[in-house]
């Protein structure tokens, strides 16, 4: 019987590949303010207000202090707020209270966004909006982004208006740099095809960032409340960090993103530093962990479960190099090697080291990067992909 099933192939941009019979010996999201600045922004603004008599945002100034006391510990975005008031991306008000039922305005948001990118804010070919003057107290942060072309430029700002969904939907998605496209699960029967912020919408609800307010309706005019954007931003932090992490990817062919989370980054440790034992052996320089590989060898083990597929050709994504390619890996030289059916790193690395072709791929001198991913079926069968590159 056999017992693991083994292939290979090598590929280089020079036009040279080798491709093999598959050998059968085997077979198997901080920001901090200086206080007297706050202090002396609070008489200034205070003042204002008493002579103006308005509630804008420059009356309500913004408080230290790091706990709302309109906001109980069972209120349900209570999580996200705290999180949001620790970091001071949003800040109570004056009087200490969150206001979360409150419309956010297009300065407190644009404010919150900014903090939250942590990206430096700075003003040195400063953006001129005839409501938004210098002492507005999220004047540097509007600016930002419209430098970072989340907020259009144009002749008025309008900082005191509030929000709509469909409005914070575009600003998320521009400001986290999602991928928008037209090819979405979610749909929404108050979103028409011809909706401007149609991809918007569905594509961040594809995601779990914001959703509908009810099974087949989104209220695209429906104003955001301060506790609901607290919300949305924290979610698409985090969706940033798992994009950051690799532990998501953006598939452009299937239009839509994809977990990446390797069933086992132990054992893709274990098989690279037995492959460079090997390579050591052979006084060959060791090949160094490349995660963004491994990104791509994940992708490779998971298709290969989910398409039911032993090949070194994707029937959705191509050659190897094909897949890496539309997944924005540079490259001069390719390789990949997998196996199934092997319970352990050690089995995977004698048997790939016994089989000619895929010993060829390991002893590659010139190949400086390897990625290792394991996937694993409905029957708990073990799918393995090593990749190897020339950068």
């Amino acid at each position: 019987m056999k017992l693991y099933h083994l292939k290979f192939v090598s590929y280089s941009i020079n036009g040279r590949f080798d491709w093999e019979v598959p050998f059968d010996t085997f077979s198997f999201c901080q920001r901090e303010e200086v206080a007297l600045l706050k202090k002396l922004l609070s008489i200034m603004v205070l003042s204002i207000a008493a002579t103006v008599g308005s509630l804008t945002s420059f009356s309500q100034v913004e408080a230290a202090s790091a706990k709302a006391v309109d906001v109980t510990n069972s209120y349900w975005a209570n999580a996200s707020i705290q999180h949001m008031l620790t970091k001071q991306y949003m800040t109570t008000y004056n009087d200490n209270t969150f206001k979360p039922e409150q419309a956010i305005t297009r300065a407190e948001a644009a404010a919150a966004i900014a903090r939250s990118l942590q990206t430096n804010i700075d003003i040195e070919n400063p953006v001129k909006f005839k409501d938004v003057p210098t002492t507005h107290p999220y004047y540097k942060e509007i600016c930002q982004l419209v430098k970072l072309g989340v907020i259009q430029k144009s002749d008025a700002f309008h900082p005191e208006e509030p929000l709509k969904r469909m409005q914070v939907a575009k600003m998320l998605a521009l400001a986290y740099q999602i991928k928008v496209d037209g090819k979405n699960n979610s749909q929404f029967a108050d979103i028409t095809r011809t909706h401007w912020a149609k991809d918007y919408i569905e594509s961040l609800a594809d995601i779990g960032i914001i959703g509908g307010v009810d099974a087949k309706h989104f209220a695209p005019d429906q104003l955001v409340t301060r506790a609901q954007f607290a919300v949305f931003v924290e979610r698409s932090m985090i969706f940033q960090q798992k994009i950051k992490a690799l532990e998501v990817a953006y598939d452009y062919l299937a239009k839509d993103y994809i977990p990446t989370v390797n069933l086992s980054s132990e054992w893709s440790k274990k098989v690279i530093e037995l492959i460079n034992v090997e390579r050591q052996k052979n006084k060959l320089e060791p090949v160094a962990y490349d995660s963004k590989l491994t990104q791509i060898a994940i992708i490779k083990a998971q298709d290969m479960v989910n398409r039911h597929y032993f090949e070194h050709v994707s029937p959705f994504y191509g050659a190897p190099w094909d897949l890496a390619t539309l997944f924005d890996y540079n490259y001069t030289s390719f390789g990949e090697n997998i196996a199934r059916n092997i319970k352990t790193p050690e089995i995977a690395v004698k048997a790939w080291m016994a089989s000619p072709s895929h010993r060829d791929n390991i002893l590659k001198e010139h190949y400086t990067n390897t990625g290792v991913a394991i996937a694993q079926d409905n029957k708990g069968n073990y799918y393995w992909v090593q990749m190897f590159s020339s950068q």
